[in-house]
This record gives C-alpha cells, sequence and structure tokens, in this order.
C-alpha cells in the first residue's frame, strides 16, 4: 500500500489550495485507481462557530503489484475495503479529543494506527496530561480478538524556550503482551542560535532502546549546522513512501552532521555526512541537495539530490529529482523521480511519480501515476484519479 499512499500525498499537494477559512465547510473527494478494482474516499468537515469540532474519513479499496514470479493484481479474496481515518476530533480552549479510527504519534513512542479514542487536556503550571486506548488495526480485514492498546503522556513546558515529556504504551494482541514502551522526550532553545532535542524509547519487553535520537542545531545568518545520532530497531521501520525508503530504512545506527545553507534568496543547498551501522559493520553515509523555488511563497520549487549508503551486504548510489510547479494557464504540475545503484547488483532501480491537478470554481480535479522496480518486486504501476466538490457556508 505504501505507493498508492505516497501517490495520495503528492496529489493532495499537488492540488490548488483552497478557498480562505470560513465558519461551515464541507469536502468530499473521490479518487480511482486504474490497476486492480480500487478508489480512495476522502470526506473532511469543520465548523469553526464556537468550540472546534472537525471529521475527517480516508478509505482505501485495495490494489495491486507485480512480483517475480507472480501475475499483476491481487487474488479475489485479497481484494478489499479499509477505512485508513475516520475520526471525529473536538478543541476546546483547555485540551482537545479524538473518536474513531487514526494515526497516534505521541513524545517518544513508535506512531500506531488505531481504533479508539485519544485526548489532551491542558494543565496549570504548564502541565499537560495525554491518555489514549483502544485496538490496533489489523491487516486488511483480518479479525482482532482480544487487541488492544492503551498509555498515555505527561509534558511540561519550560517557558518559552523548551518542553519535556515522558510517555508510556501497553499493547497485547490476541490477548497477549506483544509490545510495552516507556519514552522520553526533550526539546530545548538553550540559546538565540542553539536548539537541543532528543528522544528515546524502551523496549519493556526485550530490554534495551527501540529507537533513540539526539540533535543539536546551531542558526547564524544563513547557515544552519546540526549534529545528530540515532539508533533505531527493526520494530520501528515505518511504511515506506519512495524507493530510497524502501533501500534506505533498516535497522541502524546513525551519527553525521547537516549543514544548509541559504545560497540566494530562492535557493537551498543541503549537505549530509557521516556514517552507519548495519548488521554490526560500518559504512558511510553522504548526501547533497539543492533546492531552488520558482516564486517567492515556494508554491513552485526544482530540486535535485545525490545519496550515498555504503553499509558493507547493502551498499547503493542514488541520485533524486523532483519538480513542483506554480499555477501554469490553471494547472499544477508535480513530478519525482529516482534512481538507485546497488553496489553487489547490475541492476538500477527506477522509481518515478507525475502528478496535475486543477481547480474549476467549486470543483478541483487531479491525477497521478506511479511507477517502480524493486528488489522486492519486477515492476509496479499505480494511478489515481482525484474528483472533489467543495462546499463552504456562514452561518
Amino acid at each position: 500500500m505504501k505507493g498508492r499512499l505516497a501517490i495520495a500525498a503528492l496529489v493532495v499537494a499537488a492540488a490548488p489550495d483552497g478557498a480562505g477559512a470560513d465558519p461551515y465547510r464541507l469536502r468530499a473527494d473521490a479518487l480511482a485507481t486504474a490497476q486492480a478494482p480500487a478508489g480512495l474516499v476522502v470526506l473532511q468537515a469543520d465548523g469553526k462557530g464556537g468550540p472546534f469540532f472537525a471529521a475527517e474519513a480516508l478509505i482505501w479499496v485495495g490494489g495491486g503489484a507485480a512480483t517475480p514470479g507472480g501475475d499483476m493484481g491481487l487474488a479475489d479474496d485479497q481484494t478489499e475495503a479499509q477505512a485508513l481515518v475516520v475520526a471525529v476530533r473536538a478543541r476546546r480552549s483547555f485540551g482537545e479529543a479524538r473518536l474513531g479510527r487514526f494515526v497516534l504519534a505521541t513524545g517518544g513512542l513508535m506512531p500506531v494506527h488505531m481504533d479508539g479514542a485519544s485526548g489532551r487536556v491542558r494543565l496549570q503550571q504548564r502541565f499537560a496530561l495525554e491518555a489514549f486506548a483502544g485496538s490496533p488495526v489489523a491487516p486488511g480485514l483480518d479479525g482482532r480478538q482480544w487487541d488492544w492498546l492503551a498509555g498515555g503522556r505527561a509534558s511540561r513546558s519550560i517557558g518559552d524556550w523548551g518542553s519535556a515529556g515522558v510517555a508510556y504504551m501497553h499493547r497485547r494482541d490476541n490477548g497477549r503482551v506483544s509490545m510495552e514502551e516507556a519514552a522520553a522526550d526533550a526539546g530545548l532553545q538553550a540559546t538565540s542560535w542553539l536548539d537541543l532535542s532528543g528522544r528515546a524509547a524502551i523496549d519493556l519487553i526485550h530490554g534495551g532502546l527501540a529507537e533513540t535520537q539526539a540533535t543539536a542545531s546551531a542558526r547564524k545568518g544563513a547557515w544552519r549546522f546540526e549534529v545528530y545520532g540515532t539508533e533505531r530497531s527493526a520494530s520501528r521501520l515505518l511504511p515506506a513512501t519512495s524507493l530510497f525508503s524502501v533501500l534506505g530504512d533498516s535497522p541502524s545506527r546513525r551519527i553525521g552532521t547537516t549543514t544548509r545553507w541559504r545560497a540566494a534568496p530562492r535557493l537551498d543547498l543541503f549537505a549530509d555526512a557521516g556514517a552507519l551501522s548495519g548488521g554490526g559493520e560500518w559504512g558511510e553515509l553522504a548526501a547533497a541537495r539543492a533546492t531552488l523555488r520558482l516564486d517567492d511563497r515556494g508554491s513552485g520549487a526544482l530540486g535535485g539530490e545525490l545519496r550515498r549508503e555504503g553499509v558493507p551486504g547493502a551498499s547503493w548510489t542514488g541520485t533524486r529529482a523532483t519538480a513542483r510547479t506554480p499555477l501554469i494557464a490553471g494547472f499544477r504540475f508535480a513530478a519525482e523521480g529516482e534512481l538507485a545503484f546497488p553496489d553487489d547488483s547490475d541492476h538500477v532501480w527506477p522509481w518515478g511519480l507525475f502528478a496535475v491537478s486543477r481547480r474549476l470554481g467549486d470543483w478541483e480535479a487531479a491525477a497521478a501515476v506511479e511507477a517502480s522496480s524493486s528488489p522486492t518486486e519486477v515492476y509496479r504501476l499505480d494511478a489515481l484519479a482525484r474528483l472533489t466538490w467543495l462546499w463552504e457556508a456562514t452561518p
């Protein structure tokens, strides 16, 4: 599903900005794919008169892919309709709450796709409490007998220059403990030019760190410098959104430094250099990226990137190009492309995506196509079309 979600995200990003914020708004999206019978339905509504309420729904109808030795498409019993997000959110001055199906991400805990409820309350003395409970979303239409999770987070803001929090999550699958984590996170603006942040999650079942990250960043004029270190276990891997993340997202330790330079009012340059460890062996990590904005707002931009990851047994070099246009005769276009060259193979793994959108009055239309070949799939082709109707009214 990772490819389709990437398409959906880019189609939304390529679409023109919506109308100004009115008190009441209803938005309906319908998307369809050209591969197996598949589609996506998005419904969003919100009201801004007095207390703030919002609702959204995201429903995916399954598709397919070509795999080594397999055929295009899924078997009949694998074609499915599944709600990805169906949630209602209420917000007041003292806190907020969510109910339904959503992705929970709080503090240093691992993000979880869940059915349930979560809430956050702001207390006196800059304290805040969060709590959540529900059932983890099972793959496809699988049942979830005795599957549940619960946890919470306590945090405190420290003046206007920092915050810190601790969190806990307990999860059971079929009644048995499958995950138990405790996490801490903190951020600090040490000076007007220096920021420090860190987070760590401990696996309470198997022991040891599930993930830890620490960064120190400094700003001076058009320059920004950062030193970072991360360690992540296999349990913390998230779905990939492009070929680079397919090849490079693995259990590892990373240390390095990044440099960002605003070389010109519309030109940003970025460099990343360091080392990463996979399977107990260390290798090089390097990246260079340039982004040129085509207008002052940055709604259009061109980008290019070179990347190298040299872990023994999984080394590769890649290049990436991106383009996003401002409005051209009422249309907006976006394209991305990647080529990855593994050290231990003569194959070249390509990935590409193209999207276009246009708004006509209360209607919005968009379409996108994604194609790729990777170590796990001989080829993959997905297409999405979206038609949106936007209704707004003032009470």
